[in-house]
C-alpha cells in the first residue's frame, strides 16, 4: 500500500509498505481521508537521528475510512461501515479503558506513534475504537472531528463558558479555529490572536468579534484595553508558542480560567504572581473521551461554519506536500485524500 513516511529535517516521502494485518479484536480499515495535525509537526521537523520508531512508523492519527475486514466477534455488520478511527487504544480492562479514556492507560498505543498511523491507504484499529460516521458528515469534516474539533470541544466544555463571557483564543490553527466556532456559538464574545492574516480572517468567518495580530500589536495591552482593564473571563491557549503561553497568564482576569490546549514541552509559570494572587483556575485538556463522541458529532453537525476550515484535499500522491503546507502555516485543515 502507499504510505507517507517521515525521513527527518522537514522531509517526507510517499512509499510502498506492507498492508498491516489485524490481530484479535482489530479491524482493517481502508483510509479515505486523513489530516495533518499540529502535533505531527514537531516530529516532522526533527532530524532523522531523533525520530526513533517514528522513522519506521506510518504517521498520522486523524483517520476516516471504511471497515475492510472485521473480526468475526464484531459481527458481519462492521464490514463496509464508514468510521473514524479513534487515535488511542489501551489494555481494554483498566479503569481508564472501561470509562472510555484509553489515552490514560498505562499500555496506551497511539495511532502514528506506537502503531501504524492514518497517512496511508490502510490501518488497523481495535473494533472498540471505531466510531460510526453518519452519511451527512463528509470525510473532511469527519477528519476534523477525529482530533481537532473533538479536542476543542472536550477542552471548551471544561471551561464552563457561557453567554456573555469574554474569551480570548491564542493560536488560530485548526484547534484554535474550532474553539472560536464553539465559543461564538455559546454566546461568548471572542477575541482571536494569531500572526497569520488568513487565519485571522478565517476566525472572523467562524464568529470572532475581534482579531489581533501579535506581531503588530501587544495582545496583552490590546485585550486589557478591550476589557476595561480587567481581562477576559476565559483565555484559551492553542498555539504552543512559549511567548503566547506567557501572555495568556498575564491577560486573564483575576479569578479567571486558562485552558491549555497547545502542546509544548516547557512553560514557565510564577505560582505566586500568576496563580495564587489572581486565584486562577488552570486547566489542561488532551483529547476527547469515547463517551463524548455523540455530543461532539451533534455539535459539529450544527456548526456549518466549520466547513470553511476544510481546504481542497491534497491527493494521496501529494501527501508530502500536505504536511509541508501545514508546517508552513496552512490556513485551515490540510487533508489528504486516499480514496
Amino acid at each position: 500500500m502507499r504510505a507517507l513516511m517521515l525521513t527527518g529535517d522537514r522531509a517526507s516521502v510517499l512509499t510502498d509498505v506492507p498492508v498491516p494485518r489485524p490481530t484479535d479484536g482489530e479491524a482493517l480499515v481502508r483510509i479515505t481521508m486523513s489530516a495533518v495535525c499540529g502535533s505531527d509537526l514537531p516530529h516532522y521537523r526533527k532530524p532523522a537521528a531523533d525520530l526513533g520508531n517514528r522513522l519506521v512508523t506510518v504517521p498520522g492519527h486523524e483517520a476516516v475510512g471504511v471497515v475492510s475486514a472485521a473480526p468475526a466477534s464484531a459481527g458481519s455488520s462492521e464490514a463496509g461501515r464508514r468510521v473514524i478511527v479513534y487515535q488511542h487504544a489501551g489494555c481494554g480492562y483498566c479503569d481508564h479503558c472501561v470509562s472510555g479514556a484509553p489515552m490514560f492507560c498505562a499500555d496506551r498505543r497511539t495511532l502514528g506513534n506506537h502503531r501504524g498511523g492514518a497517512d496511508a491507504e490502510y490501518t488497523v484499529a481495535p473494533v472498540t475504537g471505531l466510531l460510526p460516521v453518519p452519511d451527512d458528515v463528509s470525510d473532511g469534516l469527519a477528519a476534523l472531528i477525529a482530533c481537532n474539533f473533538g479536542t476543542a470541544y472536550s477542552g471548551f466544555r471544561k471551561t464552563g463558558a457561557g453567554v456573555g463571557d469574554r474569551i480570548a483564543v491564542f493560536g488560530l490553527g485548526p484547534v484554535g479555529c474550532c474553539v472560536v466556532a464553539l465559543a461564538s456559538a455559546s454566546g461568548a464574545e471572542v477575541i482571536a490572536v494569531d500572526p497569520i492574516a488568513g487565519r485571522r480572517e478565517l476566525a472572523k468567518t467562524l464568529g470572532a468579534a475581534i482579531t489581533i495580530d501579535p506581531a503588530d500589536r501587544d495582545p496583552v495591552a490590546e485585550i486589557l484595553e478591550l476589557t476595561e482593564g480587567r481581562g477576559p473571563e476565559i483565555v484559551i491557549e492553542c498555539s504552543a508558542n512559549q511567548r503566547a503561553q506567557e501572555q495568556v497568564m498575564q491577560v486573564v482576569r483575576a479569578r479567571g480560567t486558562v485552558l491549555l490546549l497547545g502542546a509544548n514541552n516547557r512553560m514557565e509559570i510564577d505560582p505566586g504572581l500568576h496563580v495564587i494572587r489572581k486565584e486562577l483556575r488552570i486547566l489542561g485538556s488532551w483529547v476527547f473521551t469515547l463517551p463524548e463522541y455523540p455530543a461532539i458529532l451533534r455539535a459539529a453537525r450544527r456548526l456549518p461554519a466549520l466547513h470553511s476550515l476544510l481546504g481542497e484535499p491534497f491527493r494521496a500522491d501529494e501527501a508530502p506536500a500536505a504536511i509541508a503546507a501545514a508546517d508552513a502555516g496552512f490556513v485551515g485543515k490540510a487533508l489528504i485524500d486516499w480514496s
